[in-house]
């Protein structure tokens, strides 16, 4: 069967499904509406875990598993062995490959220190170059993790663009940048984009020139432009290396990050979010369209989706009396300690103690040293099971699991399921909480929204498959992200990824 000549995978960073029809009317007919209407449409797509954030969202649609599997469990984890938290793409071991100083050099920059080492399994990309060198494999992003985990490991290059607007690697890809890329920096950088203003009648007006002027380059990221200056990139990558040219499938994932910087600060009722994806919508529309000049509809496969959703702002959902709030994890760790220190009986003013090394992602991590040292290792589980059950105190709180519980029983169908699914042995925390829907940290209590639940708002987005070889239709069947990768190993004539749960969609490949 022939092969696609190019694969483009589309994520945009924070995309709740819902958005395609609040903002239908307003879209052209040439980018999201071209996409469904031409397209395969999956409107039942959902994440199948907890926690959803970025890191493991591009993980798991690359990969065709969870992070249970990949070991992506957050962006950032704190690691047992280390005693520290670790940074899901961060590799000490590299370097920063930029054009610094108008020079094509390896330096010092924590910025470039990434690389996908902590990724445990293959992605679409790595078994693309598994058997054939020549197909060419890059990621590109505003986020260093878009890029990287999207790409995978024997990717060609993985781009991402630092604090000042500038596009970079690591040196686990290259030792130079490319010749072409210095010298389309040179000619559109992010200050070309940031100019003018960004603003909607009757709502809102930003002056880019001023937010340039505040803090660089890199403010771009969190204006409509980011997704435009990315758009631009995605172009000149394809024009400079050739992808869709030969015979061979080039693969290019392209992740959206500005939507998720923007719903972050504004949340999902606003009108800065609104005007993000109408803007956003003309420059998948600009893509595709030269996608087709350049390469021919019928030798390309293109599926759009999202890393994750988001839920309303609590303030926002607590107006219209629906359930919702703020929790303080600073106070929970308190009670906690006060609380086991009531169980085992053991006297505070013996020492500075803290039964806790780490509470994050809404996971707790024992000392184990300290309580083994002091109290036994046998009561290490005993433990477990006392964090577990008083955490259910608390009204934000839906239930708990130790880890025993995610290790030794196996759910299949229930929200437990989500949660075990985002549960890794060696990395995640001794007690995981689900929180009910609705619920954030003290930290979003003065403005902005996140995700990461089990619930819809986080878990369902848009799937959207667009090309020569996809016919037209849609389904309301439940499909799980996962299912996206073996899909498109499928239909490129590859090996799914080596860690793969997910399944064919079969409306898609037969």
């Amino acid at each position: 069967k022939e092969k696609p000549k190019i694969v483009i995978g589309i994520v945009v960073d924070q995309m709740r499904y819902d958005y395609i029809n609040r903002f239908w009317d307003d879209f052209s007919d040439y980018g999201f509406k071209k996409l469904i209407n031409q397209g395969y449409f999956c409107r039942n797509t959902n994440f199948s875990y907890m926690p959803t954030f970025t890191g493991p969202g591009h993980a798991s649609i690359f990969t065709g598993t969870t992070p249970s599997i990949h070991g992506i469990i957050a962006n950032n984890w704190f690691d047992k062995k280390a005693k520290k938290s670790v940074y899901c793409a961060g590799d000490g071991k590299m370097h920063t490959i930029c054009n610094c100083e108008e020079e094509q050099k390896d330096v010092g920059s924590e910025e470039g220190k990434m690389s996908p080492h902590h990724m445990l399994t293959t992605t679409i990309g790595d078994e693309l170059q598994l058997f054939n060198s020549e197909n060419k494999v890059i990621g590109i992003s505003l986020k260093d993790r878009g890029a990287i985990l999207s790409a995978g490991h024997s990717a060609d290059a993985a781009y991402w663009m630092n604090s000042d607007g500038n596009w970079i690697t690591s040196s686990f890809y290259m030792s130079n940048l490319p010749e072409w890329l210095v010298d389309y920096q040179k000619e559109k950088n992010a200050h070309h984009y940031l100019q003018g203003n960004w603003k909607m009648k009757n709502s809102f007006n930003y002056n880019l020139d001023s937010l340039f002027e505040a803090g660089g380059g890199g403010m771009i990221k969190s204006t409509p432009n980011g997704n435009t200056i990315l758009k631009d990139l995605a172009l000149k990558i394809i024009e400079n290396e050739k992808m869709g040219q030969t015979t061979s499938t080039d693969f290019l994932s392209i992740s959206f990050s500005s939507p998720d910087y923007i719903g972050h600060q504004y949340g999902p009722h606003s009108d800065e979010i609104k005007d993000t994806y109408i803007k956003l919508d003309r420059d998948i529309a600009d893509l595709i369209s030269k996608l087709e000049t350049e390469i021919g509809y019928e030798n390309i496969l293109l599926f759009l989706t999202a890393d994750h959703g988001v839920v309303s702002e609590p303030s926002e959902l607590l107006k219209r009396k629906i359930p919702g709030g703020y929790y303080n994890k600073a106070q929970v760790i308190q009670n906690i300690n006060e609380y086991l220190q009531d169980k085992f009986n053991w006297p505070v003013e013996d020492l500075e103690f803290s039964y806790i090394l780490s509470y994050s992602n809404n996971q707790i991590f024992l000392d184990y040293d300290f309580i083994s040292n002091n109290l036994g290792f046998d009561n290490i589980e005993k433990a477990r099971k006392l964090c577990a059950s008083f955490m259910l105190n608390y009204d934000w709180v839906k239930n708990t699991f130790t880890s025993d519980n995610l290790h030794e029983h196996e759910y299949q169908k229930s929200p437990h399921s989500f949660i075990q699914r985002g549960f890794n042995q060696k990395r995640s925390g001794d007690i995981i909480i689900n929180p009910q829907s609705g619920w954030l940290g003290f930290s979003w209590r003065q403005g902005g929204t996140s995700h990461g639940s089990c619930f819809s708002y986080d878990t369902h987005v848009p799937l959207i498959f667009w090309g020569g070889k996809i016919k037209k239709g849609k389904t309301d069947r439940n499909i799980y992200i996962r299912d996206i990768a073996p899909t498109i190993s499928l239909l490129s004539g590859i090996s799914y990824p080596n860690g793969c749960t997910g399944n064919p969609i079969t409306e898609i490949t037969e």
